[in-house]
């Protein structure tokens, strides 16, 4: 059970995202937060002592909530291509729901506070975790032959990553893509994990 100091944390990251994903990060301030909660901006900072804080609280909040939920949805599925499949839909969806948020480049003009390269190394992470349950799935009901999931996903993270930089080229590293590209970004991403996953057919 939560005590108070925990509700009240949750409904101000709450409030927060709503901003965060409707107008971004920099045109997010903390004092339409407060007002959107009642709260009195001072209140706000003892919780939050800056938007950068608040706005990492945020991000692994969405991050935690969508790795549940693919997990709940990868439990419908019965073949390690159709789960990474799922796993890149969920990924594109994730994306353009949160677009704004998530496109910090066009708001920080210096480099990326050392708490959100955290965040995004714990969302690389969560990622490769998934991977491997999918992998190891697979290898289980004898559908795949490997011997280290957990590097496997890695590696095919990284191999995933490299089309969407390749798409890319030209622009800082934490830009995201182009609009016009994330569904081909996607298709391209799903060719490479078939050719992948039929090295690792059992």
């Amino acid at each position: 059970m939560m005590d108070n100091q925990d509700i009240k944390r949750e409904l101000i990251i709450d409030a927060a995202l709503k901003r965060f994903a409707h107008f971004g990060l920099q045109k997010t301030a903390m004092s339409e937060i407060a007002k959107d909660l009642n709260m009195s901006k001072a209140l706000l900072y003892y919780y939050f002592p800056d938007k950068i804080h608040l706005y990492d609280a945020a991000l692994k909040f969405i991050i935690n909530d969508s790795a549940q939920s693919l997990k709940t949805l990868l439990k419908t599925s019965e073949r390690p291509l159709e789960s990474i499949n799922l796993f890149l839909e969920q990924r594109f969806e994730f994306l353009k729901s949160y677009e704004n948020l998530l496109d910090i480049n066009r708001f920080l003009k210096n480099d990326v506070p050392e708490m959100l390269l955290n965040s995004f190394k714990y969302f690389r992470d969560i990622q490769v975790n998934i991977l491997a349950d999918i992998l190891i799935e697979g290898r289980n009901r004898g559908q795949l032959k490997l011997s280290d999931p957990q590097e496997t996903a890695s590696l095919l993270i990284d191999a995933l990553a490299g089309i969407t930089k390749s798409a890319n080229t030209g622009h800082r590293h934490f830009a995201l893509p182009r609009k016009e590209l994330w569904e081909s970004i996607v298709e391209r991403q799903k060719k490479l994990a078939a050719i992948f996953l039929a090295g690792l057919s059992a």
